[in-house]
């Protein structure tokens, strides 16, 4: 019979689905700017493999919460966190999901707003990695993706703008998909900071 459980880091384990988003991230980007190198594909399988990564550290932080009585903060916040980093994760994916089906390739627009996200993701990854003993860079990080969501969605208008004129309907109904999906992207970092910025502020 096992007497003492060890203790469950919940910090660590959202740490752990901070760094997965980002590699997810970096790899979307890859994506994008390998257009037309021999690579460009295996980036985009890349995506997904990260992506299904991902959905095994957010089940393991849920079946931890679940066995566990004490939680450093409310179970509900850790909940909700790792929900929005899962979400942020797959929005990566399904761009390249959209992008095969559509028959379409990233274009400077989408390579901007990806390169945006995987900013966002960077900071994201050390706003969670510093939210157990470091606190005030832990809120500046988070702060930082917050400003990153207004940069995201002036590009994605100005995206738009450019997209909308073109006269090949089909090919704007594609793009603009996939923008919006980006775009919703920032917005999901965003609301997952909101979240770490009042879990820091109960702490």
């Amino acid at each position: 019979m096992e007497i003492f459980r060890k203790r469950v880091n919940f910090f660590e384990m959202l740490n752990t689905q901070s760094e997965i988003v980002n590699r997810g991230m970096e790899a979307l980007y890859n994506y994008c700017k390998s257009v037309g190198e021999p690579n460009h594909e295996s980036y985009g399988d890349e995506v997904i493999a990260i992506e299904h990564e991902g959905d095994n550290a957010r089940k393991q932080l849920i079946e931890a919460l679940n066995r566990t009585f004490i939680t450093p903060m409310e179970r509900n916040d850790i909940f909700d966190l790792s929900r929005q980093l899962d979400d942020i994760l797959d929005y990566a994916k399904t761009a390249v999901d959209e992008m095969r089906l559509f028959g379409i390739e990233p274009i400077g627009d989408t390579t901007e707003m990806v390169g945006i996200l995987f900013e966002i993701t960077r900071h994201i990854l050390s706003a969670v990695s510093n939210m157990e003993k470091h606190k005030a860079a832990a809120k500046q990080e988070a702060l930082l993706v917050k400003s990153l969501e207004n940069k995201m969605g002036a590009t994605y208008y100005r995206a738009l703008a450019t997209l909308f004129e073109s006269d090949d309907f089909k090919y704007v109904l594609k793009y603009r998909e996939v923008y919006r999906h980006l775009n919703t992207t920032a917005d999901e970092a965003a609301i997952a900071m909101d979240n770490l910025l009042d879990i820091l502020n109960s702490l």
